[in-house]
């Protein structure tokens, strides 16, 4: 329910959560977008980014640490995370990819970053 909840926040328009481009629903394909409502509980799904919170397949990470780079169009987050009865803190990268804002890289630590869209 708690999932829900944040995701309706999220896609609310004009909501105060997406004057920051970072913040929404995002997914490495667009069709995992249809699952937006079930993110958490099904994969392939989208991911959840809010001011307070990363949420995933069966993970949720509570950010402890936002750094914005208005220079780079780009924020670091700082993140603790639980999944599967593991807990462990992890760092995320955003990076814009075009000026539109609908389109980031995530970079998770290593190696290449990903293509995330927004889901509308």
């Amino acid at each position: 329910m708690k999932r829900l909840a944040v995701l309706a926040l999220v896609m609310l328009p004009g909501n105060a959560l997406a004057e920051d481009w970072w913040q929404g629903v995002w997914a490495s394909d667009p069709e995992w977008c249809a699952e937006a409502e079930t993110v958490g509980t099904v994969t392939p799904a989208p991911i959840v980014i809010t001011a307070t919170e990363v949420l995933g397949y069966e993970s949720s990470c509570d950010i402890t640490e936002v750094q914005r780079m208005d220079h780079a169009q780009a924020v670091y987050l700082r993140l603790s995370c639980q999944s599967e009865g593991s807990r462990f803190d992890e760092d995320r990268l955003l990076m814009r990819a075009d000026e539109s804002g609908l389109v980031v890289w995530i970079w998770f630590g290593s190696g290449d970053p990903d293509l995330f869209q927004y889901c509308q």
